[in-house]
């Protein structure tokens, strides 16, 4: 990918312009071949260990057993706590960044800083905002600005945040030494059942990161051919390549040798798709209270425990990247989905509500990571919770509870 990235695409020829989406989406073959043989193992080890601890009534333990695998979003998240200590120890640089001011005038006046921002976006940048599936909307790396401003928003510390999962008592052995070492060796079978569950989270977590690794090379390349039919009259605008099909593109000799009756039935093309997409647009993809109902004879509050604690706060709904920075310190992210792009968020939540998402997604892997109350597949909490209402969110029995009038801001 990093070959491909640094190419200097205006200067390709149009055929080898054309074939650099091409080699992108080759890169992701390798990863794509591991998902499929090692993604069912891993979600077998996660509902194995899910089955155990229900089968023993700890299943509240779930979410802090899943914790503790090391995993590239949380080096991303170390990389950009690193980025906001070093801004945030001179106050003008703050000033600079929470203004934002242009990243030429941070490279000038703040060398250092604007090398590790440069560095951070090259090692993580490569991470989609919406989807992973989705080439249309920017990458984080087209976000150095938001990078930057998250970076110096002080995390939110709840009481007891971080503090590691313990167990304790220990096992009586007055039954002799034939039970002692049966029990021995049940606390080692368990011991692995959760080892293999960490590594399917890290499995899933990491070899996301790297399938997303294409986007970036594929917009720019995409774009650029996009720039090249603007030239020639066939869009308004670059952007308007995403509104044509690829076999569409591939099958142009070239911007300048399209034939005018073809340039007219690409152009109506255009025009008629990005109706039909407006007219969409806002639509959800799916409803998500169908795939993520309440229980049957559930209350409306109660949805699935993805992450221990209580935590009481005032809702913030978040629906998109245009949001983030709506969510303030100590305040309960309410959204539709995550992704790893969202994971600064994370810093400043206190507890974590989602639409969708299950043991294994990315919220709740990220939520257990920083201790934090999540609560998962509510289906329709971004629009049964309002903006700004205080609610109680309880990550070890699932529920999100309106807290009006409730006195204390976490527990």
């Amino acid at each position: 990918m990093a070959a491909l990235e640094a190419l200097d695409l205006a200067a390709l020829p149009w055929r080898d312009l054309v074939g650099v989406p091409e080699r992108a989406l080759e890169t992701l073959i390798p990863c794509r071949d591991l998902r499929i043989d090692y993604l069912p193992g891993a979600g077998l080890a996660i509902a194995r260990l899910v089955a155990v601890t229900t089968v023993l009534r700890r299943r509240a333990l779930i979410a802090d057993l899943l914790g503790g695998a090391r995993t590239r979003t949380e080096d991303a998240n170390d990389a950009l706590a690193a980025l906001g200590d070093q801004a945030r120890a001179d106050p003008t640089l703050l000033g600079l960044i929470e203004h934002g001011h242009p990243g030429d005038e941070l490279a000038a006046r703040f060398p250092r800083f604007a090398a590790a921002l440069g560095a951070f976006i090259t090692e993580f940048g490569r991470r989609e905002t919406v989807s992973p599936l989705l080439v249309s909307p920017p990458t984080l790396a087209e976000s150095r600005t938001r990078c930057s401003r998250w970076s110096v928003r002080p995390p939110w510390t709840s009481p007891g945040r971080g503090a590691p999962v313990t167990f304790g008592g220990g096992v009586g052995l007055a039954a002799g030494a034939p039970t002692a070492a049966c029990l021995r060796g049940l606390r080692r079978r368990f011991e692995g059942f959760v080892a293999a569950a960490q590594a399917g989270v890290a499995f899933r977590e990491d070899t996301h990161f790297y399938f997303t690794a294409a986007l970036p090379v594929l917009r720019r390349s995409l774009l650029e051919i996009g720039r090249r039919l603007t030239a020639v009259g066939l869009l308004n605008d670059p952007a308007e390549v995403f509104h044509l099909r690829w076999a569409e593109v591939a099958a142009l000799p070239g911007p300048a040798a399209i034939p005018a009756a073809r340039l007219g039935v690409l152009r109506d093309a255009v025009v008629r798709r990005a109706a039909l997409r407006s007219e969409l647009e806002g639509v959800p993809l799916f409803d998500a209270s169908r795939y993520f109902p309440a229980p049957p004879g559930a209350m409306p509050s109660w949805w699935a425990p993805r992450g221990a604690g209580t935590v009481t706060g005032v809702a913030r709904i978040v629906l998109g990247a245009d949001d983030f920075g709506r969510l303030g310190a100590g305040e309960v992210l309410v959204c539709p989905y995550t992704n790893p792009s969202w994971t600064p968020l994370f810093q400043r939540a206190a507890a974590v509500v989602v639409d969708s998402g299950s043991t294994a997604s990315h919220a709740a892997i990220v939520a257990r990571e920083y201790g934090l109350p999540a609560v998962m597949g509510t289906g329709r909490g971004t629009s049964v919770i309002a903006d700004g209402q205080r609610v109680r969110v309880d990550g070890t029995h699932g529920t999100v509870v309106s807290a009006e009038g409730m006195d204390g801001h976490g527990a």
